[in-house]
């Protein structure tokens, strides 16, 4: 699975937080920006695959007594790696085109090898994604400060 960061430019990171002054609240508020940043602008075959089986994982980096925060796709599990899945009790045949009706998309292809492309040519299910999937981040704010406690409590 490639590795995705949404960080901010190098320029915008010399200007981080400085480590000393940041609490659990703070760095995980920074992770839910950054995956906010994923969400819009992450290609339709990368959301889909949030939609269907999750994957985000943090990445918090000191550099210079300043922290960079952004999320991947594809690391190990951990308390983000669910955070997005559309109903996970139900197979995706049946989750999409039920989404789709909500999003007001048209429904997905019957041939699972097309729901990216469906997702990249339909604006509404495209658009529809990124907001459940925003939704969902602004749900889970405790998980990235569960990320965010155990990467202070490291270093």
């Amino acid at each position: 699975m490639q590795q995705v960061h949404a960080m901010a430019a190098p320029a915008q990171h010399a200007h981080g937080p400085a480590r000393a002054h940041l609490t659990k609240a703070d760095l995980g508020a920074q992770l839910a920006r950054r995956a906010d940043e994923w969400v819009r602008h992450a290609e339709p075959g990368d959301l889909l695959h949030v939609l269907l089986c999750g994957g985000f994982g943090p990445v918090i980096e000191e550099e210079g007594g300043r922290v960079r925060t952004g999320i991947e796709l594809g690391g190990a599990p951990g308390p983000l790696s669910r955070i997005g899945i559309i109903w996970s009790d139900l197979p995706p045949t049946e989750t999409l085109p039920i989404v789709a009706m909500v999003w007001e998309a048209t429904p997905p292809p019957a041939d699972s090898r097309l729901w990216e492309a469906w997702l990249a040519l339909d604006g509404h299910a495209r658009e529809g994604a990124r907001r459940f999937l925003h939704d969902e981040i602004g749900q889970n704010i405790t998980l990235f400060e569960v990320c965010a406690e155990a990467w202070l409590r490291e270093n």
